[in-house]
């Protein structure tokens, strides 16, 4: 195995050992101590372009290039392009397997630059391990569904401008039922204003999703078919599981701290809302939004 392999075969492990948050910045590090390289950029993006997407540089802060000069370099796809500034520096873009995304380069070197063959082949495999760091994040969120947790298993890894870096198969399935096209690169509706707002919920179409802040720059958002309790304000919610799990008027007071008068009240709000009329047909709809029945994930 030559020196070159090696390299590749770390940044692999990179991608299933570390924290998919911090597998950038590790593996540019890596690359720049085994190639000679003395800065690089990496930025990835959507197809479109329209908006930046996410930015790295090493060493950290260092920076030559912003996001705006990165996604204005005239690149194909296989073809370098030299960077201007008299450092030997050159530029490159590599799209990512079974994806719309493309990522760019910029790089400087110490003492010459490796041979184009061998930095094209390394870049590469950066790339494909990047997006296995971040799918190997979202199938844990999977396995948690597997192993019962009906809440999990439908996420996407996204940014504020609504480029997906990273998704379940089950999140592009409902995606694809409702906007024809399960392959998607970007949302196809913006994210609301204040992600954190209403914890985060909202609803599109027959969807119902839920926005999680990771980094502060990405976020986890998990999708699912909108329920019957949707319509239901937080407490109400709390109120109706209770109710439903065969807690009496009392204990659902006692629990929440508040009169008894006031869970009636609630439970007569509830019951109006979700058009039913037995304390049975609540159980119901609880057990069917648990996923009892459908298998449906909720967010």
């Amino acid at each position: 195995m030559d020196s070159t392999d090696r390299l590749i075969r770390a940044l692999y492990a990179l991608a299933v050992e570390e924290d998919w948050a911090q597998f950038r910045m590790l593996a540019l590090g890596r690359v720049c101590g085994e190639l000679g390289i003395s800065e690089i950029v990496w930025t990835t993006q959507a197809s479109d372009q329209a908006h930046p997407g996410e930015f790295t540089s090493w060493p950290a802060g260092r920076g030559s290039l912003n996001t705006q000069q990165m996604m204005a370099l005239p690149l194909k796809e296989q073809a370098e392009s030299a960077l201007d500034g008299g450092r030997g520096g050159v530029a490159l873009r590599q799209p990512h397997h079974d994806s719309r995304l493309s990522s760019r380069f910029a790089l400087w070197f110490k003492n010459g630059r490796p041979p184009p063959e061998q930095l094209r082949r390394v870049i590469a495999h950066l790339v494909e391990a990047g997006a296995l760091a971040l799918q190997h994040f979202i199938q844990a969120d999977e396995r948690l569904s597997r192993w019962g947790r009906t809440s999990r298993g439908t996420a996407a890894m996204v940014d504020r401008h609504g480029t997906v870096y990273a998704a379940s198969r089950a999140f592009r399935e409902l995606l694809g039922a409702e906007f024809g096209d399960p392959q998607l690169d970007r949302l196809p509706f913006a994210l609301p204003d204040d992600p954190g707002g209403e914890r985060g919920a909202f609803s599109q179409g027959t969807l119902r999703f839920r926005l999680v802040a990771t980094d502060g720059r990405r976020f986890l958002l998990y999708a699912r078919k909108v329920q019957a309790l949707d319509g239901l304000s937080p407490r109400e919610q709390e109120i109706a599981r209770a109710l439903a799990g065969g807690k009496t008027l009392k204990s659902v007071a006692r629990q929440y701290g508040i009169a008894t008068s006031t869970v009636a009240n609630h439970a007569s709000r509830i019951y109006r809302k979700l058009g039913i009329y037995r304390r049975e047909e609540l159980f119901e709809l609880i057990r069917s939004a648990s996923g009892r029945k459908s298998g449906g994930g909720a967010a």
